[in-house]
């Protein structure tokens, strides 16, 4: 069962993955408590947890703002997410080779949405395809970091900011990753998604520099 501050959770980061509000924009505790109907506690939990993953930052003397991150931070967690995606992939390939109707089912939705057009819908997919894999590897905590950093990083910061036609054409390494993990190659697969995110990366680091923060000032 759903906690209030899960559905405030939600509803902050559906507000940003539909752009209604953007990096940089405060958030204020009463708005949101008055348009979901909950207790203004349970929206300041919420934005400390959000906080917490990295997606809210707190400011003095501004409350709760939407994080933007700088190109380096953008490099960095790509750093990471890669590290730990590739950690992901190769533990998840011999469970999901043995098993993998749920792997083709998503693949064949995704297929489905890239023809048709449909980013939101891909961009969902998406991060159902990639936490098929997190969960595969049968680490919880695992799952949880990645979810965070896939949060923090793109399908909410920036899905919007990128050409559409440019996020679909991406999708043909999730092609290439499945014929991997039916082949039982786990080198082929972590090849695979380590080329995927550097592809992302760069899409994110070819935005125009109004779109990040500043590099951070030394104390």
């Amino acid at each position: 069962m759903r906690s209030t501050i899960d559905t405030v959770v939600e509803a902050v980061t559906d507000a940003i993955r539909d752009g209604h509000v953007v990096p940089g924009q405060r958030l204020v505790e009463q708005e949101f408590a008055r348009r979901i109907g909950v207790s203004r506690s349970s929206v300041r939990e919420a934005f400390q947890r959000l906080a917490a993953d990295g997606l809210l930052v707190a400011v003095p003397n501004r409350g709760v703002t939407v994080r933007q991150l700088s190109r380096q931070e953008v490099d960095h967690l790509f750093d990471i997410r890669a590290a730990l995606e590739t950690l992901s992939v190769r533990r998840a390939v011999p469970v999901l080779g043995a098993n993998p109707a749920p792997l083709r089912e998503l693949l064949q939705c995704m297929d489905a949405a890239v023809d048709a057009g449909l980013t939101r819908r891909y961009s969902d997919l998406n991060r159902a395809f990639h936490g098929l894999f997190a969960q595969a590897a049968g680490n919880p905590q695992l799952s949880v970091l990645l979810e965070r950093m896939g949060h923090t990083i793109y399908a909410l910061q920036f899905r919007l900011m990128i050409e559409p036609r440019e996020v679909l054409d991406t999708h043909e390494q999730h092609r290439r990753l499945v014929a991997a993990v039916l082949d039982g190659d786990a080198d082929a697969a972590e090849a695979t998604i380590r080329a995927h995110l550097e592809s992302t990366r760069r899409l994110i680091q070819a935005l125009p520099d109004h779109h990040f923060a500043g590099p951070a000032t030394p104390p």
